[in-house]
């Protein structure tokens, strides 16, 4: 017996189950027949196709994920070596052999592309995305030989090639054409839904970039379409995309000072307190300590 099989002996038995009852059977053979969908937020169902690519832009940015909006596949290399000069790194990078990454024009740039896998020693890896969701301006990727899940996690720069059609509206949708693209029942090792490059809070609050993956997230937008947003005038309001520069994360302990702008005038200074008398702080230290816990012994 496998250790699967073991596991799986010993839920039944708790249960009391042989796990061979037909109503049970039922139960699950209906549900994997019928795939209940879960609720569905209006937000994204209920907009037109440029409206969700804008919802995911913008939910992609609140993320503090960059996004750059080219109108053919054969700019995107283009638009990958300008994110990498923004961010004064090396012309190099790794990506996989997914065939849509492989027909793309690698050589009209000064970029050293290698394929393959990562061991971690690459500060940038390519990936394409199986889809989107506007929903949480989410990637969807799934592993494979083309599109090696390293690529996803070790580098500090993640860059996703996403093509416009591929950008649904729920995470239901998504599922929904990996179900159509692998099979019934077939599903790929790991289907990786990321939202914003890595983060984390856990230690006192403060925000570090990059704690278990990519300090950064850049998506390249294929977007056959989008000419007709560049042409808006100025005065309209300028649309999502194309994000012009890296968000800015600062400590959450404290707010950062603003500087008077022009025609703000300076904040007046702000008048010392005066300062506790000495004999009041040793009173509080001495009730907040008892006599055999004194406070050389309890703080370093």
């Amino acid at each position: 017996m496998t250790p699967r099989e073991q596991i799986f002996a010993n839920i039944r038995r708790s249960l009391g189950s042989t796990g061979e009852e037909k109503p049970r059977r039922m139960i699950v053979e209906e549900r994997l027949a019928l795939r209940p969908a879960g609720v569905l937020p209006a937000r994204a169902t209920e907009k037109s196709a440029r409206e969700r690519v804008a919802l995911f832009v913008e939910m992609a940015e609140a993320s503090a994920a960059t996004v750059s909006i080219v109108n053919a596949p054969e700019q995107a290399p283009a638009a990958i070596a300008e994110f990498l000069r923004a961010h004064n790194l090396a012309p190099a990078l790794r990506r996989g052999t997914d065939p849509r990454l492989e027909a793309l024009p690698w050589e009209r740039t000064t970029l050293e592309v290698a394929t393959g896998r990562t061991f971690g020693d690459d500060a940038a890896g390519v990936s394409a995305a199986f889809g989107a969701v506007a929903e949480t301006g989410t990637l969807v990727l799934v592993s494979g030989e083309d599109n090696p899940t390293t690529l996803n996690f070790l580098p500090d720069n993640h860059i996703v090639v996403l093509d416009v059609a591929d950008v649904a509206a729920t995470y239901e949708d998504v599922w929904g054409r990996v179900r159509d693209r692998f099979g019934a029942g077939v599903m790929p090792r790991t289907v990786n839904w990321i939202t914003g490059p890595s983060r984390s809070a856990d230690i006192e609050q403060i925000l570090l970039m990059g704690a278990h993956g990519p300090r950064r997230l850049h998506i390249v937008l294929i977007d056959p379409e989008a000419a007709a947003i560049e042409s808006v005038p100025e005065s309209a309001a300028a649309p999502a995309g194309s994000t012009p520069a890296e968000p800015r994360v600062g400590s959450t302990l404290a707010a950062d000072p603003k500087k008077p702008g022009d025609g703000e005038p300076a904040s007046p200074a702000k008048e010392p307190e005066p300062e506790e008398d000495e004999d009041e702080l040793d009173e509080a230290i001495e009730e907040s300590f008892p006599a055999s816990d004194p406070p050389s012994q309890t703080q370093p």
